[in-house]
């Protein structure tokens, strides 16, 4: 009987511990359920893509994105996607949205850099107009037209355009990887239709050059122009003014000398006596007992006390 007991109790137990078990996993999957972001599939992009190419289905990959974070029109499917051209260079990790495709159908090239109202013109370009291959894709350059001014039958130079954009180098629409010049002889311009009907008449009557631009130059810019008498007058305001060279005066067969001044004799040397000599002495040395005493006498006094004491 009492087996029995336990054995119920046991199984009770053991009910109470798995309903409990359930009730707890119950509430963390609660738990985590409200904790968790929503979030939606957006294809963006694998690698690197530059303007005007075909978008690879390679090239693409689905990532999954917060709700609400996505931009505006981003596509959800791959195949949506891919066989679209790109219009604007895209960068690994962008969301692929429509405003940096091309219309669907649309073949890759130059016509998907144009802007819509713009049109492509071409300008032949030799390497010295294309500043040593410098000028590349997405450049700004102002063109300035050569040409002969049939009024005053002399030749002007003006830059009649500004801040045009430059859409590609001959054959080659992108700029080289390693950064290395793109020589080509025709440089896409991008005009308005009126543009290109001034660009003809100037590539008709005289030789375009490019000018290039540095990054941040205002939109437009005024000049007057320039004419061989400008560059003359460059020249001689820069022209060095010659020095004058002075010279010596040549003297005259006229002119006479100067008359020359009396010599005046010099005056006679001054003659210093010699100094007088000095005495020659003589010392005696007088011994009384130990006392000792010197006495000093002239020589020449000496010398007459001795011939004196000789005579008889």
């Amino acid at each position: 009987m009492a087996a029995k007991r336990y054995t119920i109790v046991f199984y009770v137990a053991l009910l109470v511990a798995v309903i409990a078990t359930f009730g707890v996993y119950r509430v963390l999957e609660a738990t985590k359920a409200s904790s968790k972001i929503a979030t939606i599939p957006v294809v963006v992009a694998a690698k690197d893509m530059p303007e005007g190419v075909i978008v690879d289905r390679m090239a693409l990959v689905v990532a999954q994105w917060p709700a609400g974070t996505q931009p505006a029109g981003a596509y959800t499917s791959v195949d949506s996607v891919a066989g679209r051209v790109t219009r604007v260079p895209v960068y690994k990790g962008e969301a692929m949205v429509p405003g940096r495709l091309a219309p669907e159908g649309t073949g890759a090239g130059l016509e998907v850099k144009i802007t819509p109202g713009k049109r492509a013109y071409g300008i032949r370009i030799n390497d010295v107009a294309s500043l040593a291959g410098m000028v590349q894709p997405n450049s700004r350059v102002d063109i300035m037209v050569v040409m002969n001014d049939p009024k005053e039958s002399r030749q002007v130079a003006k830059l009649f355009m500004s801040n045009m954009r430059v859409l590609a180098i001959g054959a080659a629409p992108e700029r080289a990887q390693d950064g290395r010049p793109i020589n080509a002889a025709v440089a896409s311009i991008e005009v308005t239709p009126e543009q290109s009907e001034t660009l003809a008449i100037a590539a008709a009557q005289g030789a375009l050059q490019l000018v290039l631009r540095g990054y941040g130059d205002p939109d437009s810019i005024e000049t007057k122009g320039a004419n061989p008498a400008d560059v003359l007058a460059d020249l001689k305001r820069s022209r060095s003014v010659p020095v004058p060279v002075t010279q010596p005066r040549r003297q005259t067969a006229a002119a006479k000398p100067a008359a020359a001044a009396p010599v005046q004799p010099a005056p006679p040397p001054v003659v210093l006596a010699p100094p007088p000599k000095k005495p020659d002495t003589l010392t005696v040395q007088v011994f009384r007992g130990n006392a000792r005493s010197d006495n000093k006498f002239q020589a020449d006094s000496a010398k007459r006390d001795s011939t004196a004491r000789k005579q008889p």
